[in-house]
């Protein structure tokens, strides 16, 4: 008895920590009570799979839909496609952006068009995977299929590789390169007597045909050159090795960056028109698959060349539009460092602004120009003390050489007074040396003296002087040599003393240099800082201008094309000034940061302008990464635990109904359930009529905005036809291809990018009835649709809450059953909750299907077009092109009639299958709903009554018994995830500090344990 009025709390507490929890704003807390919940489950599991094999029970039942559950809580992925013209600074901003200095795998050859290259999490704990990656090769087919165009653009009409080929940026110069890289050791003659079946067939190639390479490392420089083994092509393939980046389909790689720990899978995009259609179709996949789209260009081309306008295209801008990514793109502007400080002062108006910085410069460096000429004064005035002192040695040696001669008891004379040779200073720095004169020892450390000269032929030369006539001469005494020496020591002495001066001097005028150009240093990067800031902020408000003009003159051109008559260009369609702010741009430099963060050690970068790393906006991008992803995981981890309390919910009024519940009397119980039942078939009705509105105002939606479209613009497509064909044949200067691109093109069935740029003939056909869909297709998904199911989950909630409200009217008016009510109450709010994640769920059905319909009308147009591009292909000789065209405006005219309607044809039945998915899905989830109401309310405000109970198999009994107290303690696991302490009822039950690593859950030290809390697991099998 003490335990169930212990309990009563317990359960009527409900899911209330659970409900808490779905109203967090941060995805992390919710991804924490998804993990809660998963262990909830899998715990709830125990008894159940017990009594499973019985079909007395209803276990099974619990467990397919815990099972359900379960699955449904798998974690979202949110793919950012990266694109961006050559040169553009993709795989440093990418790097950047993983906090790596070189991750990414690159190819020297212009030929080469990279792979699609993969980048996302690695949750592997090994610690010798740090990095990871897969190399995926194309398969056999892919391969042969790909050789069958190489060999149609390398081979001459003669059958022999074609003189182009040393032309690395022709067809033919391509299709070598590709060969030749895969088939080093073949020469010309073995290319062209070979045939792509049986190139694909050698073992070596074959056995890298359709494998993955798997690679793990412990460093990024490690992972990078391992992959630059399979990415990269040899320049001088010396030892004729085999080279893979032919046959390459997909580089995927796993790092530790924080940018992608929360699901971002970045993915570096090198188009969609690559020669190898096997890359083409995976860049093409990702490119339907992305959330987010950023896009790579230089900030010194960005704003010139209007790239956030045209959007890399107009095919790729109706793209985007196409599929309502236009709200997905971030646009990010690289290479901010590369700025002249001047041109952007001047253009950006801020000349005042760095006035003074830049006067302050200009005074210090003719400051340090007046300084360096008084140190070169300087340096000459200690030049000539060197010489003075060189003067005063050379005396020195002449008066010394008399003084030993005077020693010696000869007369001596004084030296002439003619001018000695001044000696060579060496250019080697002299030590400190001692000579000895007698009592007198000189000592000289300087280091410009030079004492190379040789004492004896001073002395010799002191001879010759004392040998002259000496008639007019007086001899000398010691004491006057003496007082000589002294002379020239004191004279001497007084010189080096000039000179240390001078010295002190230069070096105070040096240290002034130096801190005149440690200011300049501090005022340059003040004024490069305000240049580039300048600069990034007027580029971010043109881009952003320049993105929301470009959807403005596809919706003029669109707008126009259907209804010329009545188009107003003043009346706009949408909000451009809300489009233009809704635009993410980032600014950024990946050198700089790279160079803050401590890498770029072998690179002479120097970093002014930016003195932190977030100057460089290179961290706002990581965290736009990881934002990113916030609102898909929060909504998935929502509707998971949204779930997952209905379903608590329900478990527990089927574990609770032991028929003490209800206070009607059997007789009033069975007028009760008829009246229920009757309320449940009416709710049936009442939300089978609100899902068939739903999908007749779909249907209308698609026939006026799609269809109707069809029907008007397929004859414009068809008169538009044959002048396109006949454009493609035109020549060069307007617009027409040449001989070898038109051949090329064929090969390809109309796709081809070649020197000449990309070109896609299928789509060009269709375009007439393109440009004219965009809007209406937009219009339709975008905005018909969402607003359509919105309205479904308002009106099916509005009957929901009817119907609550009439089946607990009588329970309400009799009084009691109050915890049976409330568990009912909060089962309402978990149904309408669930009701109102069924537009955005149903939209992500859309957006998938829609994606693939929309690609889907140039395949159509490719597949009658096929019979065009064999015809052209076989034609060889004199007039081959000639004949190229005439067959290609020959089959042109003849099914322009019916490829278009084909192509319309062909979406118009994707567009309905995804329809019918759309309601098989709305109706499975309004089923799932009507059997929960009929299970949940018939159990509580009916329940069973006393015979049933008695009648119950005693496994089920059993079984409600050994799940009530489960049920009942389930919700205090999340207690900890939102700062509330679990409750002591359960606590004590738990059992004070007793831990169990393998099933306790929760933190901050708090554990709970749903099934170590007093009860057991009851051995049904014997029931």
């Amino acid at each position: 008895m003490e335990d169930r009025e212990d309990a009563k709390p317990e359960a009527n507490r409900g899911n209330q920590y659970l409900q808490e929890l779905l109203s967090a704003a941060s995805p992390e807390i919710l991804e924490n009570g998804v993990q809660a919940g998963l262990k909830v489950l899998q715990s709830l599991k125990g008894p159940l799979e017990a009594a499973a094999p019985l079909n007395t029970t209803q276990a099974t039942q619990w467990l397919k839909s815990i099972n359900e559950l379960e699955t449904s809580a798998r974690p979202t992925r949110t793919i950012v496609g990266v694109v961006g013209n050559t040169g553009a600074g993709k795989s440093s901003v990418i790097s950047a952006v993983l906090d790596e200095e070189r991750l990414l795998p690159t190819n020297c050859m212009r030929a080469c068009t990279a792979s699609p290259t993969e980048i996302s999490f690695n949750y592997s704990e090994n610690p010798d995977e740090l990095y990871r990656a897969d190399v995926e090769f194309i398969t056999s087919d892919e391969w042969i299929k790909e050789l069958q165009g190489l060999y149609t653009d390398l081979l001459d009409g003669n059958g022999e590789v074609s003189r182009e080929c040393t032309n690395q940026d022709s067809e033919a110069g391509i299709a070598y390169a590709k060969i030749k890289a895969v088939y080093p050791k073949k020469t010309k003659e073995m290319i062209s007597q070979s045939n792509p079946m049986g190139l694909a067939n050698e073992p070596a190639v074959r056995k890298v045909l359709g494998s993955t390479k798997n690679l793990k490392a412990t460093t990024a420089a490690s992972i990078y050159r391992q992959l630059q083994t399979y990415v990269d092509s040899k320049e001088k393939n010396t030892d004729k090795s085999m080279e893979y980046w032919p046959l390459i389909k997909v580089v995927r790689i796993y790092t530790k960056a924080s940018a992608l720990s929360t699901g971002a899978c970045l993915v570096d995009l090198p188009g969609v028109q690559d020669s190898n259609a096997a890359r083409a179709a995976v860049a093409a996949k990702y490119m339907k698959e992305c959330t987010g789209l950023w896009i790579v260009a230089p900030i010194t081309r960005a704003v010139d060349d209007k790239t956030a306008k045209s959007l890399l295209g107009d095919t790729f801008r109706r793209q985007l539009k196409y599929d309502g990514s236009y709200s997905a793109v971030t646009f990010i502007c690289s290479k901010t460092d590369d700025i002249s400080v001047t041109e952007a002062a001047e253009s950006l108006e801020i000349e005042d602004e760095i006035h003074d910085s830049w006067t302050r410069v200009q005074e210090l460096e003719e400051n340090n120009r007046n300084i360096r000429s008084q140190i070169s004064d300087l340096r000459a005035e200690r030049d000539n003390c060197d010489d003075r002192i060189d003067e005063v040695e050379q005396e020195w040696e002449k008066w010394d050489a008399l003084a030993s001669k005077i020693s010696d008891g000869e007369t001596v004379y004084a030296p002439s007074d003619k001018p000695t040779k001044k000696r060579k200073r060496s250019t080697k720095p002299s030590g400190s040396r001692k000579r000895h004169s007698g009592d007198l020892f000189i000592d000289d450390d300087d280091d410009d003296d030079d004492f190379l000269d040789d004492v004896e032929s001073i002395s010799d030369s002191s001879d010759k002087e004392n040998s002259q006539p000496d008639e007019n001469r007086q001899p000398l005494t010691q004491e006057d040599i003496d007082n000589k020496l002294d002379a020239l020591r004191t004279q001497k002495k007084e010189i080096r003393q000039t000179k240390r001066e001078i010295d002190q001097t230069m070096a105070g005028l040096r240290k002034d240099i130096e801190a005149n150009k440690t200011e300049m240093a501090a005022l340059n990067h003040e004024v490069k800082s305000v240049c580039i800031k300048g600069r990034n902020e007027y580029s971010r408000k043109a881009i952003k201008h320049d993105f929301a003009m470009g959807i403005k003159e596809l919706d003029q051109e669109t707008a126009a094309e259907a209804d010329e008559a009545n188009f107003d260009p003043e009346v706009d369609v949408r909000d451009y000034d809300a489009v233009a702010e809704s635009l993410p741009v980032f600014c950024v430099s990946s050198r700089a940061f790279q160079k803050l963060s401590g890498r770029l050690q072998k690179d002479n970068f120097n970093a002014a302008g930016f003195a932190h790393a977030d100057d460089t906006e290179v961290p706002q991008l990581q965290a736009h990464a990881k934002k990113l992803t916030e609102a898909g995981r929060a909504a998935n981890c929502r509707r998971f635990l949204n779930d997952l309390g209905s379903l608590l919910n329900s478990m527990t009024m089927w574990a609770t109904d032991d028929g003490t519940r209800s206070n009607f009397s059997d007789a009033e119980k069975r007028a009760e359930e008829q009246r229920i039942r009757g309320l449940l078939v009416k709710i049936e009705q009442d939300l089978d009529k609100a899902v068939d509105e739903t999908f007749t105002a779909i249907g209308d939606a698609l026939a006026e905005n799609v269809y109707e479209k069809f029907d008007l613009f397929i004859p414009k497509a068809i008169e538009a036809a044959l002048p396109t064909a006949t454009h493609w044949g035109a020549h060069k200067s307007e617009g027409g291809m040449l001989w070898a691109t038109y051949k090329a093109t064929c090969r390809r069935n109309g796709v081809f990018s070649g020197a000449s740029g990309p070109r896609d003939c299928n789509a060009e056909l269709f375009d007439p009835i393109s440009v004219n869909l965009v809007s209406g297709w937009e219009r339709v998904f975008q905005r018909r649709f969402p607003s359509i199911l919105d309205k479904f989950a308002i009106s099916a909630k509005l009957v929901l809450e009817t119907f609550h409200r009439q089946a607990t009217q009588r329970t309400n008016e009799r009084g009691g059953n109050y915890q049976g009510v409330m568990m009912l109450n909060q089962q309402l709010q978990t149904h309408n909750q669930s009701l109102s994640e069924v537009p955005n769920l149903l939209i992500q059905v859309v957006r998938e299907l829609q994606r693939d319909a929309n690609r889907s009308f140039t395949p159509v147009i490719l597949e009658k077009m096929i019979p065009a591009y064999e015809a052209c292909v076989e034609e060889r000789g004199p007039g081959s092109f000639a004949r190229m065209k005439e067959a290609m405006l020959s089959h042109v005219t003849r099914a322009r009639s019916s490829m278009f309607r084909d192509a319309t044809n062909a979406v118009r039945t994707q567009l309905s299958e995804m329809c019918r998915q759309m309601k098989r899905e709305l109706e499975d989830r309004v089923s799932n709903l009507h059997a929960r109401l009929s299970q949940d309310y018939l159990s509580v405000l009916v329940g069973a009554d006393a015979r049933a109970i008695a009648q119950m198999p005693r496994a089920e009994r059993l079984l409600r018994s050994e799940m009530a107290p489960l049920l009942a303690r389930a919700d205090a696991v999340f207690a900890p995830l939102i700062g509330h302490e679990v409750p002591m009822a359960i606590r004590e039950r738990h059992g004070e500090g007793e831990n169990d690593d393998d099933d306790a859950f929760g933190d901050e030290g708090e554990r709970v344990d749903i099934r170590n809390s007093g009860h057991r697991f009851v051995d049904l099998t014997c029931y």
